[in-house]
């Protein structure tokens, strides 16, 4: 046996044995500083490596910022498991030293400057193998290159890394005309690293070097779900989604997408009665703000199934004296829905009669029962969203905190 086939025997036995709490992945990465664009652009094509922020989860406020740090946050293939409700769920990842294999059986090979013969997934190093990261480390190299296959060394793989899911990695990707790189007309790109084989992360740049250096351009791993403050082991099938919608940030499960926005901003620190984070945007007439979890209609994730009601504190926030001297509730109302199929409850229901006041604050409980689901519209179990909409017509400012489904 030679000394290719006893490496790529024991990675496949110590990846995909059964380690406790751990699964196997693998990982890319998109993003990153324009140190890495300026090398690899001219090759790759511009704006080839995306960009962070304005992802599949929202999460990016007006000033295009995000309210997570850029070394801990990661796409999720739409092709995983546990794709559903994925937005803002979090994981520990591991670099594993090792071959990067297409699927359990099956290992990645250097063809022609790429990765199996793939134009849209380039061997880094076949264009340069000199780049540096941000923190000016050298590419340690790739000891099975002569044999065409990508060694990754990680940096340390006990290091532990928690990310969150802000965006998701498409097989199937549709590009429109005008995209950097992209053909008159648009194009319809099969993005393979997503389209299944191995579980697989599209990690930021910034996470993906805090593990292996970037010229390699991908790593296998080891993950788990994790509580992304406590780092609590979570179950990993199906994937966790929390009943609480917003509590200082989106909660696990949760996009968080405005509309007809003027400003935005995904999180506001210790302005709720609390003392904890509120989301806080200001939109055009008929603008609002939803909360999306994405797919969960499917068995296993509705987070709306058994549901009695929403519970959420709400305000105006205009910033006028009067707003602060005689707090009126704003003039918006609620509904659910779900958003895949574009399908909705009967009924919607305006905020008037609230529970509770703080300060300018107002607590409202609105019951499930009053979206009047089911019975010829869609049936409450497979609810995936829930919006405020601005009724006045005129431009409405408001803040949203501790919105929980309850049952």
């Amino acid at each position: 046996m030679s000394r290719l086939q006893v490496l790529l025997l024991l990675l496949q036995c110590f990846l995909h044995e059964v380690i406790p709490d751990w699964k196997v992945g693998r990982a890319t990465y998109y993003g990153g500083p324009s140190t890495l664009s300026n090398t690899y652009d001219p090759a790759r094509g511009k704006g080839s490596f995306g960009i962070l922020p304005y992802g599949s989860c929202g999460y990016t406020n007006s000033d295009g910022s995000m309210p997570f740090p850029k070394d801990a946050i990661a796409a999720l293939a739409d092709e995983d498991d546990d794709y559903p409700g994925s937005c803002g769920r979090c994981y520990e990842v591991k670099c594993v030293t090792g071959v990067v294999q297409e699927n359990p059986n099956k290992t990645i090979h250097i063809i022609n400057g790429t990765f199996n013969g793939d134009k849209y997934r380039p061997y880094l190093a076949s264009i340069s193998s000199s780049y540096k990261d941000t923190y000016g480390r050298s590419w340690p190299g790739n000891p099975d290159e002569k044999e065409g296959l990508l060694y990754t060394k990680c940096w340390d793989q006990d290091k532990a890394l928690r990310i969150r899911i802000v965006d998701s990695c498409p097989c199937i990707q549709v590009l429109p005309d005008g995209a950097p790189g992209v053909k008159k007309g648009g194009e319809v790109r099969r993005q393979e690293w997503c389209c299944g084989g191995e579980h697989h992360f599209d990690l930021s740049y910034y996470a993906f070097e805090e593990l292996a250096h970037p010229v390699y351009g991908a790593m296998m791993l080891k993950y788990r779900p994790v509580d992304c403050v406590s780092g609590a082991e979570l179950p990993s099938s199906p994937g966790y989604v929390s009943k609480t919608i917003f509590k200082d940030v989106p909660q696990p499960g949760w996009a968080w997408f405005p509309y007809k926005p003027l400003s935005t901003q995904v999180s506001v620190p210790g302005v709720a009665p609390d003392g904890s984070g509120a989301t806080c945007v200001s939109v055009e007439g008929g603008g609002g703000l939803s909360f999306r979890c994405r797919d969960c209609y499917k068995p296993g994730y509705q987070p709306f199934a058994g549901a009695s009601s929403v519970k959420f504190w709400i305000k105006q926030n205009d910033g006028s004296f009067i707003d602060q001297i005689t707090p009126e509730v704003p003039q918006l109302k609620v509904f659910v829905y779900n958003q895949e199929k574009n399908q909705y409850c009967k009924r919607e229901q305006i905020l008037a009669n609230y529970l509770e006041q703080a300060g300018s604050w107002f607590r409202f409980t609105l019951p499930m029962s009053g979206f009047e689901c089911g019975g010829g519209s869609v049936s409450q179990n497979l609810l995936t969203a829930i919006a405020f909409q601005d009724v006045s017509g005129t431009i409405s400012s408001f803040c949203v905190a501790d919105l929980v489904i309850t049952t």
